[in-house]
């Protein structure tokens, strides 16, 4: 559409940037680590995006975090977290979890599961974000929801949120203001009304879909994501049976 500014930036599932180590692939939305890629540093609030793989007997070691919302979400298999507080579980399909640094913290996240039998131990498929607090320097914190119940309606669902407005909702809280992480498993047909927000980032985690903006539709992948600004009130129509990832930003780094 020549001379038009779209409102939407579409990133397929093979441009992401990948990161390998012994029965780990991670996919990076934006620059990490080693990947350095000056205009592609974050969304919105959004620093980090990644879709892990990890296979049985593989993970993360004990590594420290600062400052930093962490929001983990598992669509297959099951994943061990244990911390420097004293938290320690498994995370399954369907559950989400937060961890807030803030002043420090030490925590290692392994594939949970050794029993072969279990159907988890094909591998784990997970997608962790992160994001920068309101206030830096708080006391580490931790907490883990299960919303299976509540994603078997098909619509969105809040998993995380530090707005006013979800207090007391199904998701976590998050230490952010301006931010929530919407989650949805809708089955084919099914036509979801997106968050009006200054910014939006769509991952297509399963599935097939038609996303649906002012200028336009765009279909979307497993894997592919979609970053909007000031988009108004997008639709997405799931053309398969589909699981999304949708973070809702009033505000950017910087305010």
């Amino acid at each position: 559409m020549s001379g038009t500014t779209r409102t939407v930036d579409v990133r397929r599932a093979g441009d992401r940037a990948v990161t390998a180590w012994p029965g780990i692939e991670s996919r990076h939305a934006f620059s990490f680590g080693h990947h350095h890629e000056p205009g592609n540093t974050h969304h919105g609030l959004l620093l980090a995006h990644n879709e892990d793989r990890i296979a049985p007997g593989a993970g993360y070691d004990t590594h420290a975090h600062r400052d930093t919302e962490i929001v983990t979400w598992v669509l297959a298999g099951a994943l061990a977290h244990a911390d420097s507080e004293g938290h320690a579980g498994e995370l399954r399909p369907g559950s989400v979890q937060r961890v807030s640094a803030g002043r420090g913290i030490e925590h290692s996240e392994r594939h949970a599961v050794t029993d072969t039998a279990d159907p988890a131990a094909a591998g784990l498929h997970l997608v962790q974000m992160w994001l920068l607090p309101d206030s830096p320097g708080a006391a580490p914190d931790h907490e883990q929801r299960d919303l299976c119940a509540a994603l078997a309606c098909g619509d969105l669902v809040v998993a995380a949120s530090g707005m006013a407005r979800d207090d007391g909702g199904p998701g976590v809280r998050l230490g952010i203001a301006s931010a929530a992480l919407h989650v949805g498993r809708p089955p084919a047909g099914r036509v979801l009304d997106l968050p009006d927000a200054e910014y939006l980032h769509v991952h297509l985690a399963r599935g097939a879909a038609e996303l649906t903006v002012a200028d336009g539709p765009v279909a979307l992948r497993a894997g592919d994501a979609a970053r909007l600004r000031a988009a108004g009130r997008p639709t997405l129509t799931a053309t398969t049976d589909a699981e999304l990832l949708v973070w809702e930003m009033h505000e950017g780094l910087g305010g």
